[in-house]
């Protein structure tokens, strides 16, 4: 929901960010963020315990279209 939101209310550079958690459907959920940003990364931060399967994902850019 966050990405479809995204997708109609950003500035064509503007960005998300979101905390996500690896499990089933993870991997879509890169593929989808690749699919709408043009540049994707993925952030898992310092403070965050290692075990922890947190990480963020950041979307900059919109994609045309």
């Amino acid at each position: 929901l966050a990405v479809d939101f995204a997708s109609r209310h950003l500035k064509p550079e503007g960005a998300l960010v979101a905390k996500v958690f690896h499990g089933s459907g993870y991997n879509e959920l890169v593929a989808l963020f690749r699919s709408q940003f043009k540049v994707v990364k993925v952030v898992k931060p310092k403070a965050s315990r290692e075990r922890s399967s947190e990480t963020f994902l950041v979307g900059i850019g919109l994609n045309a279209g």
